[in-house]
This record gives structure tokens, C-alpha cells and sequence, in this order.
């Protein structure tokens, strides 16, 4: 472990031991395992993580808190408590407009905060870390109101460096692509339903389990448009027609992006999960494309 990083975990470690007790809330993504397994080195009699279940995971953090808690109801060694939470009963956050995260998180956190407070534990911390500080993210908002901490960001942690310590520990989601829930696969502006955040996890678990890592399945109207990393995309091209598009890879644009075609059994398969059309070619992958 390097200097910075050490003198780094050092300062999260301090920070987590000033609070008397600490619920995470945990995701099963990278940010939260990290911060959950902090906890679990340094204050684990102190510590719970708390589960927001919710339709809007996405699958690959649903496998991690399940594989985490394994065939009890601990992980890391703390305890897990799930904490049920309906979006769809909530109009503000159907609505889908451009605070629909800000809704959201505020009422997922709400009701971590108040079983926290059931159980006089006395901080509620996130995953957010010094990564999210300039991003378009409506939700932090909402953490800073109900005055949920975020240790990590507070202490200066950036996600490459949580990977490396993670896989230094034999944690294995250190290489779990970047993930935010299914709603950000919908434009703002368009209304959510069940049925189009089951047509998007149904595309994104497909394109997994075919060996791809980075991926976004965005529903625009009804039709589907795939993103990928530009190492999937490479993957992708392999697998396609050489014919199609100069060698699978297209030339990047002026915009600096890259097309690829979908090889047509993959889109034959995607057409059968969606109401409209599926693009031929996947574009590279933009974080936080449809947050806005």
C-alpha cells in the first residue's frame, strides 16, 4: 500500500471511529462495499449497512449484496438490514423530471434514517466519494439536507484507488463496471414504468452474460440505444460483420465518438425485449448521460 493511500485510509478510519455508531447505506456497488468493508475493519461492533430493496437496482449490485450476506444475514461480518422502498408509489419520482434523483434519494435515506433512529444508531453515511464532487447528481442535494455523511468524499477517496485496495483485500466486485440505478437508462421528462426498467435490466443482464463489462441499455421512446466502453465496443466488432463499418470499429466522429455494429443475433434478441426499434450500433458509453 503507497504512502498517500495509507495515510488516506488512516483519516477515513478516524473519521469512522469519532461517530459512537455508523449505518451504511449499502449498494453492493464499489463505493459502498468499500466504505462497508472500512467499517468492517474499523469499526465493526459499531457498524451496520442497511439495503434500500428497491426496482431500481440494477443487477450486477444485487448479485453483490447477495453474495456479500451469503446464507446469512451479515456481510463483512456487520450486520445487514434490508429496507424496503416502492419508487412507484412515489408521483414525484415517476414523474421522471430533471429532480427525480433528488426525490428519490431523499426518500430512500429517509427511511434508512429513520430505522437508524429506531435503533439509536447515531450517523448515516453513503458512498459517495471525491469522484461524484462535480458531477450533475440531484441526489446529493438531499443527502446534505437529511444530513447523511459521506466519509469517503469527505476524506478525499477516488474510486480507482477504493478498486485497488479492494482487490489488494480480495474483495471481488474491485472490478464491477461503475453502476447507477435502472431509472438513469430513461430520459428525463419520459415517465417510468415497471415494464421499461424490466425491458432495460432484461437488455443489460443479456449483454453480460455475453461477456460485455461496461454497458448502458438506454430506452429513448420506446426504442433501444446501446452504450458501451470502448474495450466492449472492441469485443463487440470482433463478434460482427468486418464488412460493416470499416472493420467493426468505426472512425471517431468530430465529436470524438465511436460506433460499432450490433452483431445481429444480439440485436435480433435485444428487438425481442423492447416495444421499439433497437439502433444497429452501439456508441461509446457516456456516464450520466441521462441524468439530465
Amino acid at each position: 500500500m503507497e504512502r498517500e493511500t495509507r495515510k488516506r485510509l488512516q483519516a477515513l478510519e478516524e473519521l469512522l471511529d469519532s461517530w459512537k455508531s455508523v449505518a451504511v447505506g449499502y449498494s453492493g456497488g464499489v463505493d459502498s462495499t468499500f466504505l462497508a468493508a472500512v467499517c468492517a475493519r474499523a469499526v465493526p461492533s459499531r457498524a451496520v449497512l442497511m439495503h434500500i430493496e428497491t426496482s431500481f437496482s440494477a443487477t450486477p449490485e444485487l448479485v453483490s449484496v447477495e453474495r456479500a450476506a451469503g446464507s446469512g444475514q451479515s456481510a463483512f461480518g456487520l450486520p445487514l438490514i434490508s429496507v424496503p422502498l416502492d419508487p412507484f408509489s412515489l408521483e414525484n419520482v415517476v414523474r421522471n423530471d430533471e429532480n427525480r434523483c433528488y426525490y428519490c434519494k431523499r426518500a430512500g435515506f429517509s427511511a434508512i434514517l429513520a430505522e437508524a433512529q429506531a435503533r439509536g444508531i447515531e450517523v448515516v453515511v453513503d458512498g459517495s466519494n471525491a469522484d461524484d464532487a462535480g458531477d450533475y447528481r440531484p441526489g446529493m442535494r438531499a443527502l446534505e439536507e437529511l444530513g447523511v455523511r459521506s466519509p469517503l468524499l469527505e476524506t478525499g477517496w477516488h474510486k480507482d484507488e477504493e478498486r485497488a485496495l479492494l482487490r489488494e483485500w480480495g474483495i471481488p466486485v474491485w472490478d464491477m463496471p461503475a453502476g447507477a440505478c435502472l431509472a438513469t437508462r430513461i430520459p428525463c421528462g419520459e415517465p417510468l414504468t415497471d415494464r421499461k426498467l424490466a425491458a432495460v435490466r432484461a437488455c443489460e443482464d443479456y449483454l453480460h452474460e455475453h461477456g460485455l463489462h461496461q454497458v448502458r441499455a438506454r430506452l429513448i421512446e420506446g426504442s433501444l440505444q446501446v452504450e458501451a466502453s470502448s474495450e466492449d465496443m472492441r469485443v463487440l466488432a470482433s463478434e460482427g460483420d468486418s464488412a460493416d463499418v470499416g472493420g467493426g470499429v468505426s472512425a471517431p466522429s468530430e465529436e470524438g465518438a465511436w460506433r460499432v455494429a450490433l452483431p445481429e443475433e444480439m440485436r435480433a434478441h435485444l428487438a425481442g425485449c423492447v416495444d421499439g426499434e433497437v439502433n444497429p450500433y452501439v456508441v461509446l458509453y457516456s456516464k450520466g448521460s441521462m441524468n439530465r
